[in-house]
C-alpha cells in the first residue's frame, strides 16, 4: 500500500490517502491514521480538519482510551456523494440512488419494452428526476452512474456491441445516458460481471478472489473473477456461457439465432414453456393459474410446486445446469460458484441436482476445493454491482471531496 509523504507537493495525494483510510477502516482515530499512513500527526490533523469542513467525513463519538483522553473517531459521511445505479434486463428496468454506505435512498422498478434503446434511456432520465425528488438528494452530489446490462458490453467504450435478449446492436449506451443526465459520467458493465463483483464485495464471494457468478435469468451469463478482478478476455466479452452449445443436434432455437444454446434450454422462458407442457392442464384450471402469467415463483410455492411433474422439471433443469457448472469447474478451478437470477430461487432441489452432476463430471482434486452456493444477496446483485463499479470510480477522483461534498454538506444544512 502506498504511504503518505509530508511534502506540500503531495497534499492532494495525502488527502486522498487519509480519506480512503477513513472510508475503509472507519470509525478510526487520528493517531491510527497517522500510524497506518506514515504521515505526521500534524499533517493528519490539518487534512482531517479540511475533510470535516467539507462534510466528507464526520466525527462519531469516542474510542477506548489507551491512558490519556479518549480519541475522537472518524468515519466517511455517507451523504457526501451519491451514485445512480441501473439494471437493465429484457422487459425490465431497475434504478436507484445510493449513498456512499450502500444504502438505497430511493428505488424504482419498471416493466417496459426494452427493444428500443432510446426509449429505455428516456425512461432512465425520467426515473432519475423522480428519484432525486423522492430522496431529496442534491443532484450535484450524484457523481457517477453505474449500469448493468445484458449482452456483449465494451465497458471501456460504453457500448453494448450486441444483446440478443434486448435486440440491440452497437448501442453507445454510456453516451446516450450521459447526455440524458446532463453529462453525468456513466460506466456500463455486463450484467453478470456486475453481479460477480457485487458478490465479491458484499455477498457470498467475500474473501474469494477466484469466483464465478452464473446469472440464471431470461438470459444466461457468467461473471468471472480472477485474482479479484473481472476477467473479460481479449475484448471484454468472456462469460457468454448462455450461448455455449448444450444440445448439438436439433436443439431449441435461441434468441441469438442458433440452435441448442444453453440459454435456449435453461433460460427462464424455456423452463416456463416446458412447465406449461408437462404440468397437467387440470392443475392450472383447479388453482386458477393462467399459463400466460406463469412465473418461476409458481414453481417454487404451492400448489404447483407439489406436483411431481414440477419437481421433475426442476431436477432436469438442475441436471443441465450441473453439466455447465462441471465444465466451468474443470476449466477455471474457481474457489466458489454462485448461482443467481430467477432460476436460483428454485432452491435446494435445483442445487442438489447441480451438485450431483458436478460430483459425477469433475476431477476429484478440483471438485473438493470448490463450493457451489445459491446467492443470498438481498435485492439485485447486478444493481449492487453497478453501484460498486461507480463507487470505485468516485474514489479514484482527486477533487470530488472539495468541489462536490461541500455542496452536499450545504444542501443538507439548508434543506
Amino acid at each position: 500500500m502506498w504511504t503518505g509523504s509530508n511534502s506540500k507537493d503531495l497534499k492532494v495525494l495525502n488527502r486522498l490517502l487519509v480519506r480512503d483510510m477513513i472510508r475503509k477502516l472507519g470509525p478510526i482515530a487520528r493517531y491510527e491514521i497517522a500510524r497506518e499512513t506514515g504521515l505526521t500527526p500534524s499533517t493528519v490533523t490539518v487534512i482531517v480538519a479540511e475533510l470535516l469542513e467539507a462534510g466528507v467525513i464526520k466525527e462519531v463519538g469516542h474510542g477506548e482510551s489507551s491512558g490519556g483522553r479518549r480519541p475522537i473517531l472518524l468515519e466517511l459521511n455517507p451523504r457526501a456523494a451519491h451514485v445512480f445505479a441501473i439494471r437493465i434486463q429484457r422487459g425490465e428496468l431497475v434504478t436507484a440512488i445510493f449513498d456512499l454506505a450502500k444504502n438505497i435512498l430511493a428505488e424504482r422498478h419498471y416493466q417496459l419494452d426494452t427493444s428500443v434503446p432510446e426509449e429505455v434511456v428516456g425512461a432512465i432520465g425520467a426515473s432519475f428526476e423522480e428519484l432525486i425528488q423522492e430522496s431529496k438528494v442534491n443532484p450535484d452530489t450524484v457523481l457517477w452512474c453505474g449500469v448493468a446490462c445484458p449482452g456483449l458490453v465494451s465497458s471501456h467504450k460504453g457500448i453494448v456491441e450486441r444483446s440478443s435478449n434486448l435486440g440491440w446492436l452497437r448501442v453507445p449506451l454510456s453516451a446516450l445516458i450521459s447526455k440524458r443526465l446532463g453529462g453525468l459520467p456513466v460506466h456500463v458493465e455486463n450484467i453478470s460481471n456486475a453481479a460477480a463483483l457485487a458478490e465479491k464485495e458484499y455477498g457470498l464471494g467475500r474473501g474469494h478472489n477466484h469466483l464465478v457468478f452464473i446469472n440464471l435469468s431470461v438470459g444466461i451469463g457468467a461473471g468471472l473473477l480472477a485474482d479479484g478482478e473481472i476477467y473479460g478476455g481479449a475484448k471484454g466479452y468472456a462469460g457468454e456461457i448462455g450461448h455455449m452449445t448444450l444440445l448439438a443436434d436439433n436443439g431449441p432455437l435461441c434468441a441469438c439465432g442458433r440452435r441448442g444454446c444453453f440459454e435456449a434450454v435453461c433460460g427462464v422462458r424455456a423452463v416456463l414453456e416446458r412447465a406449461k407442457a408437462v404440468i397437467p392442464e387440470e392443475a392450472f384450471l383447479e388453482h386458477g393459474i393462467s399459463k400466460g402469467k406463469l412465473t418461476i415463483t409458481h414453481l417454487t410455492s404451492s400448489p404447483l410446486a407439489a406436483y411431481p411433474e414440477a419437481q421433475k422439471l426442476i431436477g432436469e433443469t438442475g441436471h443441465y445446469i450441473g453439466i455447465l457448472v462441471a465444465n466451468l469447474v474443470n476449466l477455471l478451478n474457481p474457489e466458489t460458484i454462485i448461482l443467481g437470477g430467477e432460476l436460483s430461487t428454485l432452491g435446494g432441489s435445483l442445487l442438489r441436482a447441480v451438485e450431483a452432476e458436478v460430483e459425477k463430471r469433475t476431477l476429484e482434486e478440483i471438485q473438493r476445493t470448490v463450493g457451489i452456493q445459491i446467492s443470498n444477496m438481498r435485492g439485485s446483485a447486478p444493481l449492487m454491482g453497478a453501484y460498486a463499479l461507480a463507487l470505485e470510480r468516485i474514489f479514484s477522483l482527486e477533487e470530488w471531496d472539495v468541489r462536490r461534498a461541500q455542496a452536499a454538506f450545504e444542501y443538507e444544512i439548508t434543506g
